[in-house]
């Protein structure tokens, strides 16, 4: 029986479509990425003698990798052979970047054609965590066709570069973030010559995109979305209002119905759900997407739990020591860096890969990945049977082997003390991974952020009193919060719990 065969019919006509403007609007389990990676095989080879590539685009690396596998699954491994590609909305915006930069049509500062392009300011020089009572940070902008730097007001807590001199010590390095290449593109866009320009490279180099979690896009991803089927690509959407998470981003769920209407997209809906096996499930999604009261069953047992899913890691490392999150949270210093390899180094033991942040604490620290791969197992263990006793005498003296494994790996950094809140944050954080550190069957806890586009049979949920109102009043779809709920209550297959 082929693949094709076993799709619904809802599936089969999303994805076989010959409109040039599709959106495919699915609820949760329903396949969206088996949607997305059919329709990708579909257009590819549809037209052999076209030699423009089809891209495949999401949000964020692990969302491209499970789209990517999926299209190498159903269509063979050379389904991705040059010059078709599954790549993150990010990479291409670099992508248009470095081809503008290339073109000559705008200039970097330093005269760069390539760029160094870093997740983030955090660990550079000028950066700082800057929230919004902090003034102004500085950002990039466009004047003529030069690229330069403007003070803004913060909005938004991060790392920033507050001060001048050495955000353009960075920019004329030709080092910046995914948030100024986004910037610089944005405000390419603006110019109609400029957007002219990139409208006939897409359609001189892309023959197909496929756009998967549409609803995470922000305006700048719209517009680009707007500008291929502008320019006669065949475009397609995939998305589901209700899983909209991505904020942080700036996403802007409530603009892709204006897209659809004014840009003329064609609808399919994917309404049958593969996930829920139980009543159970079916009537907690059906009431959720109604707006209708929620009552959850709580279980005195998160080891009946295949995860545990909460909007926050603090709620996680409060909940029982079942509970293994895959993270502390974001790394503010050097010692959460390294604590984030202690953690890092359980999750393995436990789970077989990597905690959350495990890179980002590496790359913080200045470790080699070649030499932490080799040797870190060892290195980081031994700490670990160092704080094994679990009392505050231990956590002291982890901290202190921790100095130590890090010279031994040849960390740069030197581990301070933390004044303040600080060295009781760490304290606890210390005997919390000590008190997990002999449990027989930890269950992963992870923020409803990780578990977006993923399934478990059972899963538990952490809430608090607010999100409890919430749920008991009725979700509504256009509250950023009560999308999240949304999300960590459909990642169940059999049942969800509250934990």
């Amino acid at each position: 029986m082929s693949i094709r065969s076993l799709l619904t019919c809802e599936q089969r006509t999303a994805a076989t479509t010959p409109a040039a403007r599709s959106f495919i609007v699915a609820a949760p389990g329903s396949g969206k990425t088996t949607v997305a990676a059919e329709r990708f095989g579909v257009i590819r080879y549809d037209t052999p003698g076209d030699l423009r590539r089809i891209l495949a685009l999401s949000f964020t690396r692990s969302a491209r990798g499970e789209l990517a596998a999926r299209i190498r699954r159903r269509w063979g491994s050379k389904a991705l052979s040059w010059p078709h590609q599954a790549l993150t909305l990010d990479t291409l915006h670099c992508e248009i970047l470095t081809f503008l930069l290339r073109r000559g049509v705008i200039s970097w500062m330093g005269h760069h054609t390539e760029l160094a392009v870093l997740d983030t300011w955090r660990g550079q020089t000028g950066a700082r965590w800057m929230s919004e009572d902090m003034g102004y940070r500085r950002i990039a902008v466009l004047r003529g066709t030069n690229v330069r730097s403007f003070g803004v007001k913060v909005a938004r807590s991060d790392y920033y570069i507050g001060a001048k001199k050495p955000f353009e010590e960075h920019l004329a390095a030709g080092r910046c973030t995914h948030t100024e290449v986004r910037q610089i593109v944005a405000a390419a866009l603006r110019h109609d010559k400029l957007r002219a320009q990139v409208a006939n490279y897409l359609a001189a180099t892309t023959k197909a995109v496929i756009v998967d979690e549409v609803f995470d896009a922000n305006e700048l991803d719209l517009d680009l979305v707007r500008l291929a089927a502008a320019a006669g690509i065949s475009t397609t959407v995939i998305g589901d209002p209700w899983q909209a998470l991505y904020d942080f981003r700036g996403a802007r769920p409530e603009l892709v119905p204006q897209l659809v209407e004014h840009e003329e997209f064609e609808s399919f809906p994917v309404t049958t759900s593969f996930r829920f096996e139980t009543p159970g499930m079916i009537r907690i999604a059906d009431l959720a997407r109604a707006g209708q009261s929620i009552i959850l069953e709580s279980t005195p047992d998160a080891s009946e739990c295949d995860v545990v899913l909460s909007h926050k890691w603090d709620d996680l490392w409060s909940g029982p020591d079942c509970i293994l999150p895959l993270s502390f949270g974001r790394l503010d210093n050097q010692t959460d860096a390294a604590i984030a390899l202690l953690l890092d180094r359980l999750i393995q033991g436990h789970f077989g890969h990597s905690a959350i942040y495990a890179d980002e604490a590496a790359a913080l620290l200045g470790l080699d990945p070649d030499l932490l791969r080799a040797d870190g197992a060892a290195v980081i263990g031994s700490v670990l049977e160092v704080l094994r006793p679990g009392s505050p005498q231990a956590a002291s003296d982890a901290i202190a082997a921790l100095r130590a494994a890090l010279r031994e790996l040849g960390s740069p950094r030197q581990l301070r003390r933390i004044p303040g809140e600080g060295e009781a944050t760490q304290q606890a954080r210390l005997l919390a991974l000590a008190r997990r550190m002999d449990m027989p069957h930890p269950v992963a806890g992870m923020t409803v952020h990780q578990a977006k586009g993923r399934e478990w049979p059972v899963v538990g949920v952490r809430l608090d009193d607010t999100e409890m109102t919430r749920l008991t009043a009725g979700l509504k779809q256009h509250q950023f919060h009560d999308r999240v709920l949304y999300v960590a209550l459909t990642r169940a297959a059999r049942k969800v719990v509250r934990c």
